[in-house]
């Protein structure tokens, strides 16, 4: 065991001392971070501390290879399989998913395979008409003012997205922290609230 320790540290030295590199297949990589993307966790941080989980937009599917690409960062794809017992949430099945819809996928692995066992896609978020608004009026009330229009208008972004620039007289609450920044909304219960975000499946 010691030799076989040996050999091994003796060839990286090898390979490091000659300026050899080696690129590997994109399978499994080891740190979280690699397996999501960035946009996602900028609303859902919970994710890089998840274990055997990939975030990213959906790409492509192949029904020969049985396996579903997802990119987690600009020009990279992680493959995973899929098997019949693979279940698919927020559409009727995995043929339904199309790029570049949002993906969690939970998965296990098999030998060098990533398996996913679970794939959530990003839920279509249906606004009734009666509670949109059009922006020629949201423009009118900006122009009024918060207390002659009376008004809070709320930016659910992440507050990068918010910092970037965002409506004027917008105050930020970002979705995943709304639960704890209530108390940014009017006391007054009839007042109006207009939410907006960076867009919507």
């Amino acid at each position: 065991m010691i030799a076989k320790a040996l050999r091994r540290a003796s060839w990286l030295a090898l390979l490091l001392a000659t300026g050899v590199t080696a690129s590997f297949a994109l399978a499994g990589p080891a740190r979280a971070e690699v397996m999501a993307d960035k946009k996602c966790l900028k609303c859902h941080a919970e994710i890089k501390d998840m274990k055997n989980v990939v975030a990213g937009d959906f790409q492509s599917r192949s029904n020969k290879a049985k396996s579903i690409s997802v990119e987690v960062a600009p020009g990279k794809n992680i493959i995973l399989k899929f098997t019949p017992q693979t279940t698919v949430s927020n559409v009727p099945n995995i043929k339904a998913l199309k790029k570049p819809i949002p993906v969690q996928v939970t998965y296990k692995k098999e030998g060098s395979d990533l398996v996913a066992t679970a794939i959530v896609a990003k839920p279509v978020i249906k606004v009734p008409e009666s509670q949109l608004i059009d922006v020629k009026e949201v423009a009118a009330l900006v122009a009024q003012g918060p207390e002659k229009g009376k008004y809070t208008l709320v930016d659910s972004r992440p507050p990068i997205r918010f910092n970037e620039g965002n409506i004027p007289t917008s105050i930020n609450m970002p979705f995943p922290k709304m639960p704890d920044m209530m108390g940014k909304l009017p006391k007054d219960k009839s007042q109006l609230v207009i939410f907006y975000c960076q867009g919507f499946r």
